[in-house]
């Protein structure tokens, strides 16, 4: 069994998989007000007593980011805290790279990724076909959806839970909407695969820059 810990969603939430299918997932809190500190340990506890996943887990895993601070910060270091105490390989895998797996490679330079966190924390991320990598912006003036609307897209790739008319500042594009959870769980095989790391390392975004 395999334990995935969204933490970058504005509702932080459990699932479970087993057998290439998520067999239960649980949102810490349903009111956004509500702190993960402080639901974090009892969510735990509840899935750990009804599945005995001391006994049956073979993974965790999260997504790293880009996403509120506050909460990749209490997420990643509970799971680690789970990981040592376990002995339990604890796999980090960044929200680009997960939506690279639903984006094929003829769409990366005509689509975008839009990712909605917690504290109203919300990013864009642009591929970089030089690079071969994701340019990540934090909106946080209208300046920053005035400049993307000049940007062409196609797609949007979103785990935004808002009705689409809610995030549509880009016009004339496409809004696709996928889960985390789909995603680790559509391709397990290749993230139970990837270079383990010792340190798992949060994605946040801070004037343009990644903030260590």
């Amino acid at each position: 069994m395999i334990l995935f810990f969204d933490i970058v969603s504005p509702l932080p939430e459990f699932s479970l998989i087993e057998d290439n299918k998520i067999i239960y997932s649980k949102n810490l809190f349903t009111n956004s007000n509500e702190k993960m500190s402080d639901c974090i340990l009892p969510a735990y506890i509840e899935l750990n007593k009804k599945f005995s996943l001391d006994k049956r887990l073979k993974f965790l895993i999260t997504n790293t980011g880009p996403g509120s601070f506050t909460a990749l910060r209490i997420g990643i270091a509970f799971l680690s805290g789970l990981s040592l105490a376990t002995n339990i390989t604890l796999i980090g895998v960044s929200c680009t790279d997960l939506f690279r797996y639903a984006i094929k490679k003829e769409q990366l330079s005509s689509s975008a990724i839009y990712i909605s966190s917690s504290n109203n924390q919300k990013f864009i991320c642009m591929y970089d076909l030089k690079k071969d990598e994701y340019k990540i912006t934090k909106i946080e003036k209208q300046n920053n959806t005035l400049e993307l609307n000049k940007l062409f897209f196609k797609t949007i790739f979103t785990n935004s839970a808002l009705p689409l008319n809610q995030i549509n500042f880009i016009k004339d594009v496409e809004y696709k909407k996928i889960n985390f959870n789909e995603l680790i769980n559509h391709n397990i095989k290749k993230i139970i695969s990837l270079p383990k790391k010792d340190i798992i390392e949060p994605i946040y975004i801070s004037n343009n820059k990644i903030l260590n």
